[in-house]
């Protein structure tokens, strides 16, 4: 229940950030070919929008209600972009060279 009340205080947060996106799923639509995807982006999204709105506005000493739903916006729209970006760079990325070459086994002498 309490949790509830906590959603239903930053409800405007969450709606922003719902917002911001499904306005960055826009400029993704290569990304996001099937609905999973596209689900698992708003979903970050409206995440980030509402835990770290709060943070972000206390870090900026923001306290107007509508800046810092606009705040909760800009996050939902860049967080989204950006996991997708991070997830498309682990993807990317030769994890077991990077592991080897740290620990060892990499290149014999």
């Amino acid at each position: 229940m309490d949790l509830l009340h906590r959603l239903i205080d930053k409800a405007e947060w969450l709606i922003a950030g719902l917002i911001g996106a499904i306005v960055a799923s826009w400029w993704h639509k290569d990304d996001l070919t099937d609905w999973r995807a596209w689900a698992i982006f708003l979903v970050t999204g409206v995440a980030c929008s509402l835990y770290l709105t709060g943070m972000v506005s206390a870090y900026l000493g923001v306290t107007e209600p509508s800046i810092v739903a606009g705040i909760g916006f800009l996050l939902g729209t860049f967080s989204g972009s950006l996991l997708a970006a991070i997830n498309r760079a682990i993807k990317a990325a030769d994890l077991w060279a990077i592991i080897r070459q740290r620990f060892g086994g990499g290149n014999p002498p």
